[in-house]
């Protein structure tokens, strides 16, 4: 049986992406969407917005307007839609997919409450490579230990409003973590006047924004007399809209809990 999807904040530039994977995948439904109270395009056929024909599918706006079986959904928003929707969702659906970015701790712990009744899979990005490269940014850190210094460096389009990324901040927390350091004591953000000598343990954060970069992420090990790159970019929004209904296609045969893409991928 195919797995009913919900997607918040459908118009977004994610939203349209995610909308095209789940019409175009067999194995999931697509049941509603949703939209700002107020938006002009409030009532309308979610296929005008798409490019497509009518998909029968009109624009909400609330989950409180949506009745019957709800299995998943999906959120790449912003943390103040984001946190309205969780609590919106108890009794609504089994579990839920958020890609938001620029959570605050309440929201972070927001989420969290919400993972003891339902299936909660959190990820700042989607991306199978990014999620490897969490994975590799680990190895590295773990077995280079003190004699590589550690700088991340990512790049976003102009209309970015959080900075860092959220990959980022994860990729400062992976780090960081298994440096023995917390992310608070560890992590500078960007350079500016003199500064002195770099001190050991610390790691460099530094955000791009310009033009329409999709998502570039490196993280940098630079030791004496060599040193290692680790990248991943991102071509195309389409990598996280296939991630994201992967992973609720994952998330849906799971008991509730907090998840992320590493469950996903099986590490």
């Amino acid at each position: 049986m195919a797995i009913n999807i919900v997607i918040n904040g459908v118009l977004g530039r994610m939203g349209k992406e995610i909308a095209h994977a789940v019409i175009t995948d067999k194995e999931v439904v697509l049941r509603g969407c949703i939209e700002r109270a107020g938006h002009p395009a409030v009532g309308a056929d979610i296929g005008a917005f798409l490019g497509i024909e009518k998909t029968g599918v009109t624009i909400a706006p609330s989950l409180k307007e949506f009745s019957g079986n709800i299995d998943i959904v999906i959120d790449f928003t912003t943390p103040e839609s984001t946190r309205s929707l969780l609590h919106e969702i108890q009794g609504k659906v089994t579990g839920i997919v958020v890609g938001t970015t620029g959570l605050s701790e309440c929201e972070m712990g927001l989420i969290k409450k919400v993972s003891g009744t339902h299936a909660v899979l959190y990820s700042p990005n989607m991306s199978m490579g990014v999620n490897f490269l969490f994975y590799l940014a680990q190895i590295a850190a773990e077995r280079l230990g003190d004699d590589f210094d550690i700088e991340i460096i990512e790049a976003h389009h102009r209309y970015k409003k959080d900075s860092p990324s959220g990959t980022a901040k994860m990729l400062g927390e992976i780090v960081s973590r298994a440096t023995g350091c917390s992310y608070n004591d560890a992590v500078k953000h960007g350079r500016e006047g003199i500064v002195q000598e770099r001190p050991a343990k610390q790691i460099g954060m530094h955000a791009v924004r310009g033009g329409d970069i999709v998502g570039d992420h490196t993280v940098l090990f630079a030791g004496i007399g060599e040193r290692l790159e680790i990248k991943h970019c991102v071509h195309s929004r389409a990598t996280f809209a296939r991630g994201a209904v992967r992973a609720a296609k994952w998330l849906h045969s799971q008991k509730p809990g907090l998840y992320s893409m590493r469950n996903v991928l099986g590490f």
